[in-house]
């Protein structure tokens, strides 16, 4: 535990709906108090005038040592977690694939070594269920009692073993509901993708552009229409993972209406760039599953996110080199899908959301840090700055301006796919349960100091 105390004197900060100029006192770990503390007698003092004072963001959708389409991700939870605190991260929750002829209770076990002595923040773990049988199904309430209690599957990807079929997710959803926890989907029909991919290919459209193509919004949309059944079927919670699709936007609008426990999130790239950018020659940067959309989809998007019909956004960061983004050169469907944007995402949401007049700030600490915790059984520790709390701050500089770069940003891929965005916005300091992490440029915490955070979801979906 972080020993000490410390006074955070004179920022702007924001607690729920009120943005209002405090003081925060954090003794050891926690916050104790915020309010008008000036005389507050503290170990140290830190100056914050001038400064928005914000809970540290959440991601919950992150894929660190990832192996996937012939490759790993070059982030682990070192350079993943690092580059997560530049970016004002100071909690993640990371998937954890059920290895061929492994357990789902592996699937953590694998993470607590891979985050041992590397871990600089707090983490968690999602498992991804690969192999649907009686013997994994019986595992769910154990990984449930152990703190992972949201559990992903993948309605594609067959060819990589990891496709689940409609009557197996409806066991596992049924199996999660009883045991307290949440199933999340990655929706894209997959008859459809092996339908046009194939046909793409022999008519030699093989650019990255075309992995959109073959993967257009109904393909999304198809694939939440059958999700939404499987709600009312099996009365579970259930969460869509990045939706990038109006029609899809409806569907889970119209379910929530309807009563069903249905929630969905979309992530920083679908709000920043458009499918356009595929058509660049080094287009294969921007190719992740469901694609890029048209300029009409993004505005729809970020509609959403405003009104809260979206509840949060994530970066689903996954992170591949160069050379093994360039196994898709030649043909889309070699190239491994993702973007790597753990870093990127509460800039790019402050400046081109906040400060674009899109969202307000109460909104934009919603989406990046009290609705995650709430939705994923953090709260109250984390995702807020109210007294009780995990000391987990973000100091920002509202006025500075930077771009956005390989040479401004420090994630470990030797590429970028956030080159030359202009921002509005720079984080100064960022605190992990008390202790400072980040302190401008420099990353002064040591690896292992994150914690697994055991999570337990709400009873009733907030």
């Amino acid at each position: 535990m972080h020993e000490g105390s410390m006074l955070i004197r004179g920022g702007t900060v924001v607690l729920g709906h009120k943005i209002e100029q405090m003081d925060l006192l954090v003794r050891g770990d926690t916050i104790e108090d915020v309010g008008q503390l000036r005389d507050a007698s503290t170990d140290t003092v830190v100056d914050a005038e001038g400064m928005l004072i914000l809970p540290g963001a959440i991601d919950t959708h992150v894929h660190l040592n990832d192996m996937f389409m012939s490759t790993v991700s070059v982030h682990d939870y070192y350079t993943g977690t690092r580059a997560a605190a530049f970016g004002g991260v100071t909690s993640i929750i990371d998937f954890s694939n059920q290895v061929p002829g492994g357990s789902l209770l592996q699937t953590l076990d694998d993470k607590h070594t891979e985050a041992d002595g590397k871990a600089l923040i707090d983490w968690g773990v999602h498992p991804v269920i690969t192999r649907p049988d009686d013997e994994t199904l019986d595992q769910i309430p154990a990984v449930v009692e152990r703190g992972s209690p949201t559990i992903k599957c993948y309605m594609t990807y067959r060819s990589d073993g990891l496709l689940i079929e409609d009557v197996d997710l409806k066991r596992i959803a049924a199996r999660l509901k009883d045991a307290g926890g949440m199933l999340m989907f990655h929706a894209e029909d997959n008859d459809m993708i092996e339908r046009n991919v194939p046909q793409l290919i022999s008519e030699g459209k093989t650019s990255s552009i075309y992995h959109a193509r073959s993967k257009p919004e109904e393909v999304e949309s198809e694939a939440i229409r059958r999700i939404v059944q499987m709600a009312r079927e099996t009365k579970a919670r259930l969460f869509i993972v990045h939706l990038a699709s109006r029609e899809g936007l409806d569907l889970v609008t119209s379910a929530r209406q309807e009563g069903l426990d249905i929630s969905a999130e979309t992530c920083t790239h679908y709000l920043i760039f458009t499918d356009t950018v595929l058509e660049r020659e080094d287009g294969m940067k921007w190719i992740c599953s469901p694609p890029l959309r048209g300029s009409e989809t993004q505005e729809a998007l970020w509609q959403g996110v405003a009104d809260g019909r979206i509840r949060m956004v994530t970066s689903d960061d996954a992170a591949y080199s160069w050379e093994a983004k360039m196994y898709g050169a030649d043909r889309f469907d070699k190239c491994p899908n993702g973007i790597p944007g753990i870093e990127a995402r509460f800039h790019a949401l402050y400046s081109e959301g906040v400060v674009q007049g899109r969202i307000t700030l109460p909104r934009f600490v919603e989406i990046v840090s009290t609705v995650p915790a709430t939705l994923f059984g953090m709260a109250p520790r984390k995702g807020s700055l109210a007294p009780g709390s995990d000391a987990d701050i973000v100091l920002l500089d509202p006025e500075q301006r930077w771009t956005m770069s390989q040479d401004t940003l420090h994630m470990a891929t030797d590429w970028c796919a956030w080159d030359g965005i202009e921002i509005t916005g720079k984080i100064q300091q960022v605190y992990s349960r008390g202790e400072l992490v980040i302190d401008g440029d420099e990353c002064v915490a040591n690896p292992g100091r994150g914690r697994y955070i055991h999570r337990s979801l709400p009873a009733e979906a907030p």
